[in-house]
């Protein structure tokens, strides 16, 4: 593993290099085409560190740290003149950064990408992102709210690598803006080999019909209500767990396929497989796949599947608790686009990073009662600042391994049988500080 990262630093270093020195590359992430076109204190390759080095706390203090960091006795600037420089750097390019890592990932790690049956196993959700109550950040991203009080609110959206740990796209928009027609206009970037697990948001014949017509096309499973057509209350009555089925479009459907260049009538049928499987909790649910031969394909492997989608809100949790995503370093609409951007590229070296203990990590286990894994919230103290290292020395080696060492050192096993009943807390929107009963912040 740990050679399969230095050649995907090598790529990143390169693209970063490429980007900084080649004018018509620069201008199409940068907000003018002589922006960073002369070498100052704070070139394109420091304003992009110090926002991937996850500055959580004063300004101030990051800014100096950074310029510690880089060991060459530099002066630091101040707060001011990194929040004008920023704002000439484009989201754009921390975005176009992480898909250079993702695909390198699938790239490099070849056969050591984890798989489903040949499938990349990825799931989609969104969240919603709580921001600064200020007039440029509301009016762009907007609020939610009743008639007595609104927060400024957006919206996330992500594909998540559920079994190699790695987010293979995400944006933020404005809250009004729905998951549904965000990830319309993302089926065609879904890669061929995928197989994509979406839960009950999701479940609408548009979505199905396009994942189904792409000139190859996508394979999924969604979940659904029961309710959710008289098909599947039809279904749930007949006692079987397996069945295909023809679907055909409402109203809505009908209008969503329009607008991205579908026509389709009320008779349009998609052929579609219902599944039916039981909760723990007694409760069933429909899975709507088109993975339709049943040998090949079982209804408890189906079940097992749609579980693995846990993946994607336990990455969801990481980046909002341990990553402090909500905790943004600018307080205009750039900065926040770039702090999202450059989350998901931090996220993604660490866990790149965290693969290189695999095998250590097996032969630990062996001898202990419990599985262990890393501890991920101490994980991203030890990232702090050597992940400007990386993109600095000429022999990242070192500080891979470095990182690897300090990962192995903070474990924590993992229990079986754990299981909480999840409760639902109002979230305490005053005060600069709040506490949290599951972990303490690591940066």
């Amino acid at each position: 593993m740990v050679a399969a990262n230095l050649k995907i630093i090598e790529e990143l270093k390169l693209f970063l290099e490429t980007i900084s020195s080649d004018p018509e590359l620069r201008k199409l992430v940068t907000e003018n085409e002589n922006d960073f076109s002369r070498k100052r204190k704070l070139s394109l390759e420091r304003i992009a560190g110090i926002i991937i080095n996850m500055p959580k706390r004063s300004l101030s203090i990051e800014i100096q740290e950074f310029f510690d960091s880089m060991g060459k006795g530099l002066d630091s600037c101040t707060k001011g003149a990194f929040s004008l420089q920023r704002t000439k750097l484009k989201p754009l390019f921390f975005l176009v950064w992480n898909k250079w890592l993702v695909d390198n990932f699938y790239h490099y790690y070849g056969k050591h990408v984890k798989r489903w049956r040949d499938f990349r196993l990825q799931a989609v959700d969104g969240s919603t992102v709580y921001l600064l109550n200020k007039k440029e950040i509301v009016d762009h991203f907007g609020t939610h709210g009743n008639k007595h009080t609104s927060t400024a609110l957006a919206r996330a959206l992500q594909i998540h690598d559920v079994l190699n740990d790695i987010t293979v796209w995400g944006d933020i928009y404005p809250i009004k803006q729905s998951e549904q027609a965000i990830m319309a206009k993302q089926v065609s970037q879904l890669a061929i080999d995928s197989l994509t697990l979406f839960d009950r948001g999701f479940a609408a014949y548009w979505l199905m019909y396009l994942m189904m017509h792409e000139e190859i096309p996508r394979h999924f499973i969604i979940r659904c209500k029961t309710a959710f057509n008289k098909e599947t209350i039809q279904f749930a009555g007949s006692g079987k767990r397996s069945k295909i089925v023809e679907l055909k479009p409402c109203y809505k459907s009908i209008v969503m396929l329009r607008e991205n260049g579908y026509i389709v009538t009320p008779d349009t049928a998609i052929k579609i497989r219902m599944v039916q499987v039981n909760l723990p909790n007694r409760e069933q649910e429909i899975l709507l796949t088109n993975l339709y031969d049943e040998h090949l394909y079982s209804v408890e492997d189906l079940k097992h599947l749609y579980g693995l989608r846990w993946g994607i809100e336990t990455a969801y949790g990481i980046q909002k608790n341990q990553l402090q995503l909500e905790q943004f370093s600018g307080h205009r609409v750039i900065c926040i686009q770039q702090d999202y951007a450059a989350s998901l590229f931090v996220a993604n070296l660490r866990s790149l990073i965290e693969k290189q203990s695999e095998n250590n990590l097996r032969r630990t286990n062996l001898k202990r009662k419990h599985r262990y894994r890393i501890n991920r919230n101490v994980s991203w103290a030890s990232l702090k600042h050597h992940i400007i290292q990386l993109f600095l020395v000429e022999q990242p080696k070192i500080i891979l391994l470095k990182l690897q060492e300090a990962f192995e050192r903070n474990l924590e096993p993992v229990r079986p049988g754990r299981k909480y009943e999840r409760s639902t807390k109002a979230r305490r929107l005053t005060g600069k500080y709040q506490t949290f009963t599951n972990y303490k912040r690591a940066i």
